[in-house]
């Protein structure tokens, strides 16, 4: 029988001193000392098994306070409320006190680019959109990385964004030692005819196939506004007309989403690029968000209802915004 006071297998009991002792000495050795806890066992004379717990028994005992603090560029509360409204695996809100938004882009992009070059390994098949904050995160990225970028889609020339979708992919794998698969489209056509023809052209169709293979991709987040989406920017107006009637608030790199979060499917058929099944079925999409406008911001919140995105990178005005949407 257990003793009174004592979780039954437990060696940590209320008043005993020399288990409570034990706990705390196994806490200091793994949580101060870094010590690994083979090495703990053989100091005190015990299992491994029982190190594991007695570093559990020393939590719940109340020996061990484990404190995260957050960096102060960062806005951990802000964070930490966008991973449980959008139920996100994890958020980075920058507290960047930049107001223009190409500086809001870089910050955001510079983050970005930090977090691929810790986490991608050669292994990783990495998925890029295109467009400004992309543009500006490829121009971040510099550690040798030697996995393989691929191109998400076709793209819309713009003045604004230094190079085309296939030179932002070479960029990024010429500076991480890295591998590019790319492919000469553009983002949208005008029937769904040509954009088979295009997908079935050798060259196109095998960068496509890749996209099946995506362990990571790297999007950003359009608003449904002419200036603030490449799909939208590469239609006419009869279209954008029309899909804006069908529900459109957002897009992310041709697939396009209403304020529910739900696909809307009216222009799939005519995008020369990934899809929102395969997004979704990537185990990790990174989404990076900038500006202050309201339409950004529903965008972005849009967006995240969808559940293609598990990771947000934004600003504090913008989460502040995106947070306004989502209650």
């Amino acid at each position: 029988m257990a003793r009174r006071g004592a979780r039954p297998g437990s060696g940590v009991a209320q008043g005993s001193a020399s288990a409570l002792a034990l706990a705390a000495a196994a806490a200091r050795r793994f949580y101060v000392e870094g010590e690994t806890k083979v090495e703990i066992a053989r100091q005190l004379g015990v299992s491994r098994f029982k190190v594991a717990r007695l570093l559990t028994d020393a939590q719940e005992a109340g020996l061990v306070r484990i404190q995260v603090v957050v960096p102060e560029s960062l806005d951990g509360e802000l964070a930490e409320g966008l991973r449980g409204t959008f139920g996100l695996r994890s958020a980075y809100v920058l507290r960047t006190q930049e107001l223009e938004l190409p500086a809001q882009r870089r910050a955001v992009a510079r983050f970005t680019a930090g977090l691929l070059e810790e986490s991608v390994t050669p292994d990783d098949v990495v998925g890029l959109a295109w467009g400004r904050t992309i543009s500006a995160l490829t121009a971040a990225l510099s550690a040798d990385l030697r996995c393989r970028f691929v191109q998400l889609s076709g793209a819309l020339p713009r003045p604004d964004v230094e190079g085309s979708a296939v030179d932002l992919v070479r960029r990024a794998a010429d500076a991480t030692r890295s591998s590019a698969t790319t492919f000469y489209a553009p983002l949208a056509v005008p029937d769904a005819a040509t954009a088979e023809g295009l997908r079935s052209q050798s060259g196109i169709s095998e960068a496509l196939a890749e996209l099946d293979r995506l362990t990571k991709a790297v999007v950003s987040v359009g608003a449904w506004r002419p200036g603030e989406s490449t799909a939208l920017d590469s239609l006419g107006t009869a279209d954008q007309e029309a899909l804006s009637a069908a529900g459109v608030v957002a897009e992310v790199t041709g697939v396009l989403v209403g304020r529910d979060g739900r696909e809307v499917q009216a222009l799939a058929d005519r995008v020369i690029g990934v899809t929102g099944a395969q997004l979704h079925a990537t185990p990790d999409v990174t989404a990076m968000a900038c500006g202050d406008l309201p339409a950004r911001a529903e965008a972005t919140a849009s967006v995240l209802r969808s559940g293609m995105v598990s990771t947000l990178v934004t600003h504090a005005s913008h989460a502040r915004a995106v947070l306004a949407c989502g209650r």
